[in-house]
């Protein structure tokens, strides 16, 4: 009898354990899983365009009919995401690599609610800091790979992320021209480096456009500004990312 009970209380550890695999296993195939509140890039604390989610810390802002979402994912949350047993994130890197070959990563969801076609100006769609550096998207996998080409670490992991690369990109789910037509919804990564460690404020720019109602009429700009803080004690507390 004892052992009866012995074996139904281990059994049910057992089950309970796999339940919460699965479900955190579910949670990172859905979004990557939770975020991370080890990230050192979080919302400014006084947002003055958009709102934060306080628990996913996720910025939306809705201006001209067209919502924009921005959700920064930190390296550990991206390596939890898509390195795996035989592949290796196309965004990794370790604390030893130079600043130039690390990555800065966004998660950006627009959605048209015009009536008119928006296009993403991927040029002027760049990260700042308040030292008034300007960093360009990086939209080329030859640019990614050189980064792991220079660092020695083009094995058949790398090939494998690097082909999930054009799949998760912003940049390849817009229509032709660049475009997202009315009542769309687009989804992907905008890829920068990643900013100095001095660095205390970042901003995030997705500037959009308006196709013309007519010939003779201009594009109408709308410039989207997801501000951002870089704390510098999280900075210093990052999980050491070990050589997968």
């Amino acid at each position: 009898m004892e052992r009866s009970i012995v074996m139904r209380k281990f059994l049910y550890i057992v089950l309970s354990i796999a339940l919460l695999a699965m479900v955190m296993h579910l949670c990172s195939c859905v979004g990557g899983g939770v975020y991370d509140p080890t990230d050192p890039i979080i919302p400014a604390p006084e947002v003055t365009e958009g709102t934060v989610d306080p628990i996913t810390k996720i910025i939306t802002i809705t201006k001209a009919d067209i919502t924009v979402v921005s959700d920064h994912w930190s390296r550990t949350r991206l390596n939890r995401k898509y390195t795996v047993v035989d592949t290796r994130s196309p965004f990794y890197y370790l604390e030893v690599w130079e600043q130039a070959y690390k990555s800065e990563v966004f998660h950006v969801t627009i959605t048209n609610n015009t009536p008119r076609n928006i296009v993403l100006s991927l040029k002027e769609s760049t990260m700042e800091d308040e030292r008034e550096y300007v960093y360009n998207t990086i939209t080329a996998i030859e640019d990614v790979k050189y980064r792991f080409v220079s660092k020695r670490l083009m094995d058949l992991r790398t090939k494998k992320g690097l082909q999930l690369f054009p799949q998760i990109m912003l940049n390849n789910k817009l229509y032709a021209g660049n475009t997202i037509p009315p009542g769309q919804t687009i989804a992907g990564f905008l890829l920068y480096t990643t900013p100095s460690t001095i660095a205390e404020k970042v901003w995030l720019n997705v500037v959009l456009e308006k196709e013309p109602e007519s010939r003779t009429a201009a594009y109408e700009k709308v410039n989207f500004r997801f501000a951002y803080i870089q704390d510098r004690l999280l900075l210093k507390r990052q999980p050491t990312i070990k050589r997968f």
